[in-house]
């Protein structure tokens, strides 16, 4: 029987995950979440995963590409946003258009890199 696990955390190391969803307890409308490591402020990995999307195998490759080994700056943040919106193919549903969810996957995107950038620099 396993009783525990434990995985340590890599140093500069941190991640976050957000959803948008209509009530609490709903499928979520969309999903972001990622995991970065920094050295001082240059990203050297990360993984951005995006759910109820449509994008492929649930992850944003462009913009992790685009990240990997640029410096964590607002610019970076918008445009890595910008190319994980790119990466998704959302249908239109109940929970809302194309083009809210598409906004959605930009604005998501953004708000995980910043906190996860906190956590892996220790201030949250």
């Amino acid at each position: 029987m396993l009783v525990e696990v434990r995985i340590p955390i890599r140093p500069g190391g941190g991640s976050a995950y957000e959803k948008v969803e209509r009530r609490a307890g709903d499928w979520a409308v969309a999903s972001a979440g990622a995991y970065l490591v920094l050295d001082g402020d240059t990203v050297t990995d990360v993984g951005i995963g995006l759910a109820a999307l449509g994008a492929d195998h649930g992850c944003a490759p462009d913009a992790e590409e685009y990240l990997r080994g640029r410096d964590l700056t607002a610019e970076t943040i918008a445009e890595t946003g910008r190319l994980a919106a790119a990466c998704t193919s959302p249908s239109a549903d109940q929970r809302g258009p194309v083009v809210y969810k598409r906004h959605l996957a930009d604005e998501l995107t953004q708000r995980v890199l910043r906190r996860a950038a906190a956590r892996a620099k220790g201030k949250v």
